[in-house]
């Protein structure tokens, strides 16, 4: 998988499963966050893997902003940061 660069100006870069991973521990536990990302990851047709593209992972928390609770809040916060990470790629290419 080719690693999605760091935007240099806002040093910001786009989630990763690991970042997934962190968020949800924090919120549920850890047993629940796995069992929420495989499920949300299988809804989206995609096979979590440790390392999936940005297009698979923001698949996968559309799926998982459908949870009620702290998972929704988790999965929106990280699609913020999805969003913000391909606005400020646009802006900062031109």
């Amino acid at each position: 998988m080719e690693t999605a660069a760091v935007i240099k100006n806002y040093n910001l870069a786009p989630p990763t499963e690991k970042d997934v991973f962190a968020s949800l521990d924090r919120l549920v536990g850890q047993e629940e966050s796995r069992r929420l990302w495989t499920a949300a990851c299988r809804q989206a047709g995609v096979r979590s893997n440790g390392a999936l593209p940005l297009e698979q992972i923001e698949s996968a928390l559309q799926q998982l902003k459908q949870e009620k609770g702290l998972a929704m809040v988790a999965a929106n916060s990280l699609l913020v940061r999805v969003k913000s990470y391909r606005t400020l790629s646009l802006l900062n290419s031109k």
